[in-house]
């Protein structure tokens, strides 16, 4: 059982990790989802040390990693905030979930700022019962008290999270499977976490009272704790095996009334609109801007979703960014790049010693027949039109 705790914690740091090197093109919510499994793993892998009687060896893993866990309500509701408003503003209230770590971090300067036998007792009680180490006393609160305190807020913060999932759910147009997945995620995840926040409040509860609420809480706990552990990190691979439900959902709510329409209202040209699904436009930008350089779009599968795939962005993230930066479809985008080096070519005379047929083949066209088409709309000159009013000005 407590080697499961083990490969649980490390596959969460995987988890974690694989969360944070995503690119600062996608949405910020994924921030959040990264620091709130950090927090779990650290405190999972903790709990190994402790049942493993390993404590011992790795006393300075104790006491000082209480207000990391007393935070684990903050990434979790910033989390669902961000996903279903498709952005996150700071609001003065959400200090309101600081007040566990406000609480801990007292008692935690109150430990290290007194004798050292102080800090002493509470690892000796951690090592010779790990089962009575929350009834240690650390400053202003017990162990015990902090642990249901956090819960609590965990339970209270989803109670409040309720209200927006579920019209965020309605909402959404499930028109695609990939969107269905999202929800089916965010459900999931919420009905574990709301699982979890209430068995372990009640847990705690029981041991402050010396009560037995749910007799099964007592004699299971273990298992129960570990088969929600299990749960939790298990479900992460929905992220990963699917990334894109990490990215922003087209909403159709009266939050979000510019979802649906393809062009934006017509605004003052000193305000600036907030980048949607929380994209870095300067940072696509300049990938954009690299892409071209590397002529990835003369590359005949160079597409929608390959280009995508090159800014680490969903595609109904990248046909948004051309729409309502260069007002253009990817088509069109990728066609004009293309034609701007068939005229460059035709410029340098690459025509003296090659056929058109080579020239489209060359820029990334399918054929003579849909480059010339294109070349004509972009130009209003056939290929060899061009190449002779080239010829005429020289």
């Amino acid at each position: 059982m407590n080697n499961i705790l083990l490969i649980i914690s490390v596959f969460g740091f995987v988890v974690t990790i694989n969360l944070f090197i995503k690119k600062r093109t996608i949405n910020k919510s994924i921030l959040f989802l990264a620091f709130f499994y950090l927090i779990y793993s650290i405190y999972i892998l903790q709990t190994y040390i402790i049942v493993s009687n390993l404590i011992s060896d790795y006393k300075w893993f104790y006491v000082w990693p209480l207000p990391i866990y007393s935070l684990i309500s903050v990434p979790m509701y910033f989390y669902f905030v961000s996903t279903i408003k498709n952005s996150f503003k700071w609001k003065w209230i959400y200090l309101l979930l600081f007040i566990p770590f406000l609480l801990s971090i007292i008692d935690v300067i109150i430990v290290y700022a007194s004798p050292n036998h102080t800090y002493d007792t509470i690892i000796e009680l951690a090592i010779n019962n790990p089962t009575e180490r929350f009834n240690a006393k650390y400053g202003l609160l017990h162990l015990n008290q902090h642990y249901v305190i956090r819960h609590v807020w965990q339970f209270f913060a989803l109670i409040a999270i309720l209200p927006m999932l579920l019209k965020f759910i309605r909402s959404v147009r499930l028109g695609s499977s990939s969107k269905i997945i999202q929800i089916r995620w965010l459900i999931i995840l919420y009905v574990l976490l709301f699982l979890m926040s209430l068995i372990a409040s009640i847990y705690g509860i029981e041991r402050i009272f010396n009560l037995h609420i749910i007799s099964f809480l007592q004699d299971n706990a273990r298992l129960i704790q570990v088969t929600l552990y299990v749960t939790l990190f298990l479900i992460a691979i929905i992220p990963i095996s699917f990334p894109s439900i990490l990215y922003g959902l087209h909403i159709n709510g009266t939050n979000d009334r510019l979802t649906n329409k393809v062009k934006p209202t017509k605004q003052p040209k000193n305000v600036q609109q907030e980048p949607k699904y929380g994209l870095n436009i300067e940072d696509i930008k300049s990938k954009l801007e690299h892409i071209e350089k590397q002529e990835h779009f003369i590359n005949p599968d160079f597409d929608l979703n390959k280009c995508a795939q090159l800014l680490d962005i969903p595609t109904h993230h990248l046909s948004h960014f051309l729409k309502q930066n260069l007002n253009l479809s990817f088509s069109s985008y990728r066609n004009t790049l293309r034609i701007t080096k068939a005229k460059s070519l035709i410029v340098d005379g690459y025509l003296n010693l090659n056929t058109i047929d080579a020239l489209a083949l060359h820029c990334g066209f399918a054929n003579r027949s849909s480059f010339g088409k294109v070349f004509k709309k972009s130009t209003g000159f056939s290929p060899g039109t061009y190449l002779q009013s080239i010829q005429n000005n020289n």
